[in-house]
C-alpha cells in the first residue's frame, strides 16, 4: 500500500524554528536538499493530489509543535497570531467585544469567516453563526506541524478559503508516553497561565494498527484593566451612576436661567447631572462637579467634558478553563483497506466582565414630574421649562447590581470515521470518510437591567417604595436595597447548538504519461450540511410596545416609553438555520516540460470545483498554477485561484437584533463620532460647508437653536441589524508569483540557506456585510465623497434617523447585503539558515538556525457599496477588532542547539501605523522573546522563557478599541516568564 501521509517539512519555503531548541539534535525546520531519499507520497495542502515531493505552488508557512513551547503559548491563536501573514482579531485579551471565550484567526486581515481551517485536510466543525471555527478546541499535545497557504483554495476544500487555509496536521501514529506540564505568569505577579498534558499511544496487531489517546487541561486567570497603568483610566463614557439628563428640546430652561445657574454660559441643550448633594453640573466643561465622597478613579475620567470612567472594571485577560481528550485509531486490514476513527471532545468555561449596565437615550427612561425624589435644584429647572409638569428623560449608570458578568460553557466534539487504501491492482488511492460535529454553548449572563421594573419604580407615586424597600432614588449615586435590586436585576441564559455533517469520497492516482513525466489527476463528491440554532433568553428577546409616556393624569407627557425590555448586555432574538451542498471536485498535476536547460521541470496544476447550495445555487470555483524549476535550488511558482465563500447561516437568516456600534468621539482632526457635534472635525472653523453641514444637522431633527452648542455625549448608538435571505455567494479573485532559492553550495556555512519571494494579490467582489453606522455618518456627510450635495436624502443618510427630543443619533440599520470590493496585495519574504558555529571559524559549540518571515502590505482598500469610493487602510490602525493593517510586520527567530542545550530569541516587530483618518503616527514597536531548555536525558526534557523581555508597553491612542489601545495588536500585559517540563517514555 501507497504511504500516503502529511508531510512534515519545509513547504519550500520555510517553517519558524522551535525544535532546534527543545530538541536540540533535531531541528525542526527541514529544506527539500535535507528531505530523505525515499519517501512515501505526501498531500500538500492546498492540493488533492499525492506526490513525491514537498513542492507547494502557494505561498506556505510552516510551524509545529516546539514551537508552542518555544513562546510559551497555551492557545493556538497566540502563536500563530506572531506571523505576520494573520491579522490578531478577538481573543484572550478580548473583553468588549468579546467572542464568548472563542479564538479564532484573521488571514491577510480578510476575516475569520474568510479563513477556512481544517485538521488533517479535514473541515472543523463551526463555533459561531458566521462559519468561523474555534481552534482552542484542537488538541496542542497532537499537533505536528501547522501548514498555512495564503490565496483562495476553494477549488481544493470548498467554500470559506478567500485569504486561504490553516490546516493542523495531528500525529495519528504516536506511540509511547508524553506528560507536559507548563506554567506562567505575568512579572507583576498576575496572569497565571498553567497547562497539562498526557498522551498515550502504541501500535498493535502486529503493527497493523495504532490508538491514541491525548487528554489535557489548561486554564488562564483574569487582569483586570485596572491593573495595568496605561488603561487605569480608559472607555470613558457619559452615562455614570450619578444619573443626568438631557432635557427634551422645545422644553428646556432659558439660556439665562442656565448662566444664572452655572455661573458661565453652557447652553440648554447640553447634558445635565446630579450630584449626591442634589446640585446639578453639566457635562460640557464639567461645571459644579461634585464626586461622591470616597470615590475612586472609576469617577471623572480626564478630559474637557464630565465621563465616567468605566475602563477599570473591565476584563483586560479573560479567564479560561479548558479540557481538551483526543481519541484516534486505525487498522490496516489489508493493503487496500485502512479504517480509521478519531474523536476530538473540548470543554471549556470562559468569562467576561464589563462595568455596571447603563441605559442611556433610547434605552433610557421618563421621570415623572411628580417623582417624590426630585431635588430642590432639579425642581428648579423643571419649573423653569415652558412646560414644567413634562415628564424627563433619566440616563443612569446602575452599580448598585455590580459589573455584567457573562459566563459561556461549551462542550464540543467531533466524529471522523472513514476507510482509504489503494485500489486494487493500481497505482490510485481512495478515502472515504464521514464526520459529525457539534458545538454546544451555555451563555450566562448576570447584571442585566428589567427596563419596565425601572419605569415602574420612577412611575410610581412613592418612589417605587410600595413596590421595594427604599424605593428608587435615582438623582445621584444610588444604593438600592436588596429587595430592589431583586426588582430590577435580570439574569440571563442562552443556548446555542451548532452541527456539521460532512461526506465525502475521492479518488488520486497516475492517469497517463506525457514525455515530460506522469499526470496525476484527483476527484470527488462531497456533501456537507451546517445547522446552527440559538434560543435567546425570554428576556433579552422581549420587545415591548413603544407607546407614549402618561403622567399621573393618565395623559402623555412627553417623550416615549418601552422597546428592549434588557438594557446592559444587548437583546437578542432566537437564530434557527441551516444550509447543505452537493460538490463535485477534480484536480490534475500535468508536467509540461522537462530536463532542457533552464527548465528542469515545469509544471501545471488546474482544479475544478462545483458546489450546488440549497440557498444560494450553483457555484464555481477553479484554479491554474505553474511550478518552474530552472536549475537545481531555484524555482518560480505562481497561479491563480477564484474562490467563493457562501453566506453563513448568521448572514442570512439573523433576526433583527438591537445593538451598540461605536461611532467614536467627535475630534477637531478625525472623522469619528457624530459629525453635527460641534467638537467634531466638520464643524471646524473655516470648513467652506459649514452652511450644507448645519443644513443637513438641523434636517435630520437637531434644533436651529441647539445647533451652535450641540454635543452628542456618547461614543455608541443604538441600532439594528440582521440577516439577509436573498444573499448570494462572495467571490475573490487572487494571484501569486514568488522565487523559491535553496543554496546550492556544498560549502557547510552556506548549505544550509533557503529563501523565497512571493507577490500575492486578492481581489473580493460581492462581499457580505452591512454599511456600519460610522461608513452611515461618513457617507451622508460627505467625508469619503458621496454626498458632495449633503442632502437628507441621500442613501447613506436615509440609514439612521435622530431622536426628535435630544437630536441624537438613533435607529441606525445594519443589515447584511452584498456590497462592494476588498483588495488587498503585499510580499512575503521568507529566509532560513542553518549551520555549525565551527563552519563560521568559531568554536565547535553547537550549530545556530535563523528564520525571517517579513510581510509588506502594499495595498488594502475597500468600498462600502460597488462602484462606490474606495477607501485606503494600508498602514492605518483603528478602533475596530481586526481593522489593523501595518505596512510592515516581521518575525525573526534565532535558535541555538548545542547537544542537551538549546536557547532562542524571537524578535516580533509591528510597524508604524497612521490612526485611521487621524493626524497622529503610532511608532513601529519591537518585543523580544527569550527562551532556553536543557534535555537532562533522553526521557525528560526542561524548559523556560520570557515573553516581551523589555516590557514594552502597548501603543495608546484614541479612540482605541478597548483599554486605550489595540489588545489584540499590542502586547497588553508586559513581561512574562514561564517554565515547563516534558517527559516521554
Amino acid at each position: 500500500m501507497s504511504n500516503i501521509n502529511y508531510r512534515r517539512g519545509l513547504l519550500a519555503t520555510t517553517i519558524i524554528g522551535g525544535a532546534a531548541m527543545v530538541m536540540a539534535a533535531t531541528p525542526s525546520f527541514a529544506q527539500e536538499a535535507d528531505q530523505p531519499a525515499e519517501v512515501g507520497e505526501i498531500v500538500v495542502t492546498g492540493s488533492r493530489i499525492a506526490r513525491q515531493d514537498y513542492r507547494s505552488t502557494s505561498p506556505v508557512v510552516t510551524t509545529d509543535a516546539a514551537d508552542f513551547q518555544q513562546t510559551g503559548a497555551v492557545t493556538i491563536e497566540s502563536l500563530l497570531n506572531d506571523l505576520p501573514q494573520f491579522t490578531p482579531s478577538i481573543g484572550s485579551t478580548s473583553n468588549n467585544p468579546s467572542n464568548g471565550g472563542q479564538a479564532n484567526i484573521n488571514l491577510r486581515n480578510l476575516g475569520t469567516n474568510r479563513t477556512l481551517v481544517l485538521v488533517n485536510g479535514r473541515r472543523l466543525v463551526p463555533s459561531n453563526a458566521s462559519g468561523a471555527v474555534d481552534v482552542s478546541i484542537i488538541p496542542t499535545a497532537l499537533i505536528k506541524n501547522i501548514e498555512v497557504i495564503s490565496g483562495g483554495a476553494s477549488a481544493a476544500y470548498g467554500s470559506d478559503a478567500l485569504a486561504g487555509v490553516a490546516n493542523f496536521i495531528l500525529n495519528e501514529n504516536f506511540e509511547g508516553i508524553q506528560f507536559d506540564a507548563q506554567y506562567g505568569q505575568t512579572d507583576r505577579d498576575d496572569g497565571v497561565t498553567q497547562s497539562y498534558s498526557l498522551t498515550v499511544g502504541g501500535n498493535f496487531a502486529d503493527d497493523k494498527g495504532n490508538m491514541v489517546l491525548s487528554v489535557g487541561r489548561s486554564t488562564r486567570e483574569m487582569i483586570f484593566n485596572a491593573a495595568r497603568p496605561f488603561a487605569a483610566v480608559s472607555g470613558a463614557s457619559t452615562t455614570s451612576p450619578l444619573g443626568s439628563t438631557i432635557l427634551d428640546a422645545g422644553n428646556r430652561p432659558s439660556e439665562a436661567f442656565m448662566a444664572s445657574y452655572f455661573g458661565v454660559p453652557v447652553g440648554p441643550g447640553g447634558q445635565l447631572g446630579f450630584n449626591d448633594d442634589g446640585s446639578i453640573f453639566a457635562y460640557t466643561g464639567k461645571v459644579n462637579v461634585q464626586n461622591p465622597a470616597g470615590a475612586g478613579i472609576e469617577y471623572t475620567a480626564p478630559g474637557a467634558n464630565y465621563t465616567f470612567n468605566t475602563g477599570p472594571l473591565n476584563y483586560m485577560q479573560l479567564p479560561l478553563d479548558r479540557w481538551n481528550a483526543y481519541a484516534g485509531g486505525n487498522y490496516h486490514i489489508n493493503d487496500n483497506a485502512e479504517v480509521y476513527v478519531n474523536a476530538l471532545f473540548t470543554q471549556y468555561v470562559a468569562d467576561s466582565e464589563l462595568a455596571a449596565s447603563p441605559a442611556a437615550n433610547a434605552t433610557g427612561f421618563r421621570v415623572p414630574s411628580t417623582n417624590p425624589f426630585i431635588t430642590a435644584d432639579l425642581r428648579s429647572f423643571l419649573n423653569a421649562r415652558p412646560d414644567p409638569d413634562a415628564s424627563f428623560l433619566l440616563n443612569k449608570r446602575f452599580t448598585s447590581l455590580g459589573g455584567r458578568h457573562s459566563k459561556d460553557e461549551y462542550n464540543v466534539y467531533q466524529l471522523t470515521t472513514g476507510i482509504r487504501g489503494e485500489v486494487p491492482k493500481s497505482s490510485w488511492t481512495y478515502d472515504v470518510y464521514a464526520s459529525y460535529g457539534r458545538v454546544s454553548n451555555v451563555t450566562t449572563q448576570s447584571g442585566n437591567v428589567s427596563r419596565s421594573s425601572v419605569q415602574a419604580l420612577l412611575d410610581a407615586a412613592d418612589g417605587g417604595v410600595s413596590l421595594c424597600a427604599g424605593g428608587f432614588d435615582p438623582f445621584g449615586v444610588t444604593n438600592l436595597s436588596a429587595e430592589c435590586v431583586s426588582f430590577i436585576g435580570r439574569s440571563a441564559r442562552n443556548q446555542t447548538v451548532t452541527e456539521q455533517r460532512v461526506v465525502e469520497a475521492s479518488l488520486q492516482g497516475k492517469a497517463f504519461d506525457l514525455p515530460a513525466g506522469e499526470v496525476r489527476v484527483a476527484f470527488g463528491v462531497q456533501y456537507r450540511q451546517d445547522d446552527y440554532d440559538f434560543q435567546a433568553d425570554g428576556s433579552l428577546a422581549q420587545i415591548n410596545p413603544v407607546t407614549p409616556h402618561l403622567g399621573a393624569d393618565g395623559l402623555p407627557d412627553g417623550g416615549n416609553v418601552g422597546g428592549s425590555e434588557i438594557a446592559g448586555f444587548n437583546p437578542s432574538q432566537p437564530l434557527s438555520g441551516g444550509t447543505s451542498s452537493r460538490e463535485l471536485f477534480g484536480e490534475a498535476l500535468i508536467p509540461l516540460l522537462a530536463d532542457l536547460p533552464f527548465i528542469q521541470a515545469l509544471d501545471l496544476t488546474v482544479g475544478y470545483r462545483y458546489a450546488d447550495y440549497n440557498l444560494t445555487g450553483g457555484t464555481s470555483a477553479y484554479r491554474a498554477d505553474l511550478d518552474w524549476t530552472i536549475i537545481d535550488g531555484l524555482r518560480v511558482r505562481g497561479g491563480y485561484n477564484r474562490a467563493v465563500r457562501a453566506p453563513s447561516i448568521g448572514e442570512l437568516f439573523s433576526p433583527v437584533n438591537v445593538g451598540f456600534p461605536a461611532i467614536g468621539a467627535a475630534s477637531a482632526d478625525g472623522i469619528e463620532g457624530d459629525p453635527c457635534d460641534v467638537n467634531s472635525s466638520y464643524r471646524q472653523p473655516g470648513n467652506p460647508n459649514a452652511a450644507a453641514i448645519q443644513a443637513l444637522c438641523v434636517a435630520q431633527g437637531i434644533r436651529a437653536e441647539d445647533y451652535a452648542t450641540f454635543v452628542y455625549s456618547n461614543e455608541q448608538v443604538q441600532g439594528v441589524s440582521g440577516g439577509n435571505p436573498d444573499l448570494f455567494e462572495e467571490t475573490s479573485d487572487s494571484w501569486s508569483v514568488g522565487v523559491v532559492w535553496q543554496s546550492p553550495f556544498s560549502q557547510p556555512l552556506l548549505s544550509g540557506i533557503s529563501t523565497s519571494v512571493d507577490y500575492y494579490n486578492i481581489e473580493i467582489t460581492d462581499a457580505i456585510g452591512a454599511i456600519t453606522v460610522d461608513q452611515q455618518l461618513q457617507g451622508c456627510f460627505n467625508a469619503t465623497g458621496e454626498n458632495p450635495t449633503f442632502d437628507p436624502n441621500n442613501s447613506y443618510c436615509q440609514l439612521f434617523s435622530r431622536d426628535p427630543l435630544s437630536g441624537n443619533i438613533t435607529n441606525t440599520f445594519e443589515n447584511n447585503a452584498n456590497l462592494g470590493m476588498v483588495k488587498t496585495s503585499g510580499i512575503d519574504f521568507q529566509a532560513d539558515w542553518r549551520f555549525d558555529l565551527a563552519d563560521a571559524g568559531a568554536p565547535a559549540w553547537g550549530s545556530l538556525d535563523v528564520n525571517a518571515i517579513v510581510s509588506w502590505l502594499e495595498n488594502y482598500e475597500d468600498n462600502v457599496v460597488a462602484g462606490g469610493v474606495f477607501t485606503d487602510r494600508t498602514g492605518t490602525i483603528s478602533s475596530v477588532f481586526g481593522r489593523t493593517f501595518p505596512e510592515w510586520k516581521s518575525l525573526t527567530t534565532i535558535n541555538w542547539s548545542n547537544g542537551a542545550f538549546g536557547a532562542g530569541l524571537r524578535w516580533r516587530r509591528v510597524g508604524e501605523m497612521e490612526i485611521f483618518n487621524g493626524a497622529d503616527t503610532l511608532p513601529a514597536i519591537d518585543y523580544f522573546d527569550l527562551n532556553g531548555s536543557w534535555s537532562i536525558h533522553d526521557n525528560v526534557s526542561l524548559r523556560a522563557g520570557v515573553n516581551n523581555l523589555t516590557d514594552e508597553q502597548p501603543n495608546v491612542y484614541s479612540p482605541g478599541v478597548q483599554a486605550n489601545t489595540d489588545p489584540s495588536t499590542y502586547d497588553v500585559l508586559g513581561r512574562r516568564y514561564y517554565v515547563g517540563l516534558t517527559a516521554k517514555f
